[in-house]
This record gives structure tokens, C-alpha cells and sequence, in this order.
């Protein structure tokens, strides 16, 4: 059940995306509690959550500002996912077990329902997908590799990354994450490893061109991988 703290973050995420509140920006504790009709303690109970996932900075004594996001932002983090991702791809290629099979399979039908589905938001769509790669990163079977990705993937990272990606490249995602399926299934480390690059890329090319300081509808609080 949603909380009035998460009823707050999602308020704050919208107004970064709307940009209502633009890179830079602080957010006043007494503001958003007037404006949004909630006592004082959901409020610094959200804007401690959305800094620690990556959305705001705190700033001793003046509080919180909205963390600032570029197009070169973006291309760090889908050069670090070809890095790291295409080795948990490929380590996970020869350790991953029936049980994720399946997953990773009824997963792909989930978004499929989800694609053909009217009003659907970035946030539902998020979700199907987020475990998808979260099943692939533990079949690969290292800590160490699950660490680095976290830097990179976690958060607000993830879904400012993947935010303004349209009907197309939805469908194309989705259908890529089949492929990379059907190679798992078949053991082909080489094969997996060459998918998961290319499905990378062509999220990152699928992006939207204009610099947007901050993109979020929603957020994880876990290690989160994108599409």
C-alpha cells in the first residue's frame, strides 16, 4: 500500500520531469508540505529517500537540490552497462538455471501484455524489466560484478537513462530481451554476449536528443538495471 512519503516522491519525480523543478533547483521542506496539504515529517522522509537513490543532493545547511542531468550523464552510464553488462551476460550464459529460464521467459510475455496495454506508465513498464536484467546479473554469479553495476545502475541513474523511449523502442527492447533468452537457454556465451551489447546500444541510440536536466516517474530502491 502507498504511503504519503511515497505519495511525496512521486510528486517530486514528476515535477523533475515536468520541469517544474530543473537541475539546481532547491526544494523547501515548509513549500512542499504547504502545497502538497501533508505534515512536515513524509516530506524530509521523501527527500531523504530521492537523494540517497540519486534525484537530489543534500547541502549542508541549505537542504536539498535537484541533481543535475546532461546527455553526457546518459552516455556514461550506457558506456559502463557495455562494460559490465556483457560480462554478467556472458558469465551468466554457462551458470544460469532452468528456474531463470522460465522466469526470464514469462517476464518477456509480461511486457509483451504490458506493450499492447493503453496508459500504461514508465514506472509499470519499468518493473518486468528491471528483473530481467536483475536475473541475468544474479545468474552470472559474482559479487564483485553485481558491486561495480550498482554504481551505474542504481536508481535514478536507471530511469533517466531509459525515460522517453518511445512505442518502437519498447517493442524492440523487448524483443531483443527474447533473443537474449533464447541464447541463455542455448549455453551460447558468445552469442549472449554480442546480443546483450547490441541491446545496450540501441537503447542508448533510442534516446531522446535534447538535454534533459532530469527524467523520473519512478524509482527502485535496489540495484536497478535498465533495458
Amino acid at each position: 500500500m502507498e504511503t504519503v512519503t511515497d505519495q511525496v516522491c512521486t510528486v517530486i519525480r514528476q515535477g523533475i520531469l515536468s520541469g517544474e523543478y530543473h537541475g539546481g533547483y532547491f526544494l523547501r521542506e515548509d513549500k512542499l508540505a504547504q502545497v502538497l496539504g501533508v505534515s512536515l515529517t513524509p516530506v524530509r522522509e521523501a527527500l531523504r529517500r530521492l537523494g540517497v537513490d540519486g534525484w537530489l543532493e543534500p547541502i549542508p545547511y541549505r537542504g536539498y537540490r535537484v541533481t543535475s542531468w546532461t546527455q553526457e550523464d546518459i552516455h556514461e552510464v550506457f558506456e559502463l552497462r557495455a562494460l559490465l553488462e556483457c560480462h554478467a551476460a556472458r558469465r551468466a550464459a554457462t551458470r544460469i538455471r532452468p528456474p531463470q529460464l522460465r522466469r526470464l521467459k514469462d517476464i518477456i510475455d509480461q511486457e509483451q501484455v504490458l506493450l499492447k496495454t493503453p496508459g500504461v506508465s514508465h514506472c509499470q513498464q519499468t518493473q518486468p524489466n528491471v528483473e530481467f536484467h536483475e536475473i541475468i546479473m544474479a545468474a552470472a554469479g559474482s559479487r564483485r560484478l553485481s558491486r561495480a553495476l550498482e554504481s551505474g545502475l542504481h536508481g535514478a541513474n536507471y530511469v533517466r537513462s531509459t525515460y522517453g523511449l518511445d512505442q518502437a523502442a519498447m517493442e524492440r527492447a523487448s524483443y531483443q530481451h527474447r533473443q537474449i533468452q533464447e541464447a541463455l537457454a542455448l549455453a551460447d556465451a558468445d552469442l549472449v554476449e554480442a546480443l546483450m551489447y547490441t541491446h545496450i546500444m540501441s537503447v542508448a541510440r533510442s534516446r531522446p536528443t535534447a538535454e534533459i536536466d532530469a527524467e523520473a516517474n519512478c524509482v527502485t530502491t535496489s540495484p536497478s538495471p535498465s533495458y
